[in-house]
């Protein structure tokens, strides 16, 4: 089986240095591993200097040809929702936010065509962005979040080398095609609508193959072949996830290569946290995470300090007023 990668980038972006981190960590767990990288014009001529450190680590360089009206981003889902044109092989693709944890040699059953994990790991009914996903598939004319219970995140995508797959990634791109001309150039909702629109042809992959940290992920940490950092994150400000910082990702970005400390993470990625990282959860805890209000307060943290610390001040004065009502303390002994 071939591993492919999919990278558009310029020197504005980290979409390289996620890249390097996670072909890193394939080679150090995979040494043996067939890795594709599928990139575009622009993005090779800028893969030169310190940004070509990643030539030794894959097996085979392709550079594909995109039309000149696509956006990097688009360039990108372009090239992904077409990669059966390019790897004869079955494949597993996998996004450059991720960090690849052991060895992903595996049979997957002759029964499974493409696969796939489910997004933040909860069924739509579920998820809390069902209705934001029921919008946009309106928008691009697809109805795949109406009429059903799923929703998979196109982080990691195993594919086998049949007629039906092919099909699959046909369909896929000539949907995305048609989302893109309606204004949604997400990958996404081309990829559950194209499972839809083929008898429904993905087979759900258990969460170790793409644990999705930011939301639900935690029960298969333990057990994680590739952990997708980034996928769907709200609180990317300050990722707890050590290896999805800010600063290793600038430290390669300067250096052109990853740093000592860098690679002693990669030894142990299921441990790579920051130490003041806490545990949410909780229906009601979570509906106030997800609101645009708490949005809001860390944006207004992040932006402008000192206005956060007058709210957070009043507040806490208003809470001492609180606490010294006899009804207060009571209903907190009930």
């Amino acid at each position: 089986m071939k591993y492919v990668y999919v990278l558009t980038s310029s020197n504005e972006d980290y979409y390289y240095e996620q890249f390097l981190l996670s072909l890193t960590s394939m080679q150090l767990y995979n040494p043996n591993a067939a890795i594709i990288v599928l990139t575009d014009k622009k993005t090779k001529q800028n893969l030169a200097g310190t940004r070509s450190k990643y030539e030794k680590l894959v097996s085979d360089i392709q550079v594909i040809d995109v039309p000149k009206e696509h956006s990097q981003k688009e360039a990108s889902r372009w090239i992904k929702t077409s990669i059966h044109h390019y790897i004869s092989d079955s494949f597993l693709y996998i996004d450059c936010d991720t960090i690849i944890t052991q060895s992903l040699e595996h049979n997957f059953p002759d029964s499974i065509h493409i696969g796939a994990v489910l997004d933040t790991h909860v069924s739509l009914e579920n998820h809390h962005k069902r209705e934001d996903f029921q919008k946009e598939d309106k928008n691009a004319g697809f109805n795949s979040s109406i009429n059903t219970n799923f929703r998979y995140n196109g982080g990691l995508i195993f594919c086998k080398s049949t007629s039906l797959s092919h099909d699959f990634f046909e369909k896929w791109h000539s949907l995305w095609i048609i989302g893109r001309n309606r204004g949604c150039s997400q990958d996404m909702p081309s990829f559950n609508q194209a499972h839809y629109e083929t008898n429904n042809i993905i087979t759900e992959l258990g969460g170790e193959w793409n644990c999705q940290l930011s939301y639900n992920g935690l029960p298969y940490l333990h057990d994680a072949k590739i952990i997708h950092y980034y996928a769907t994150s709200l609180l990317n400000l300050a990722h707890p996830y050590r290896l999805a910082s800010a600063e290793v990702l600038s430290s390669i970005k300067e250096n052109g290569e990853i740093q000592p400390e860098v690679y002693d993470l990669l030894h142990n990625p299921l441990a790579a946290f920051e130490q003041s990282t806490r545990i949410v959860s909780g229906k009601y805890i979570l509906e106030v995470f997800d609101s645009p209000l708490f949005k809001s307060m860390i944006w207004l943290r992040d932006c402008h300090h000192s206005v956060f610390n007058g709210i957070n001040n009043i507040i806490n004065f208003f809470i001492s007023l609180f606490k010294k009502n006899p009804a207060y303390n009571k209903r907190k002994l009930r």
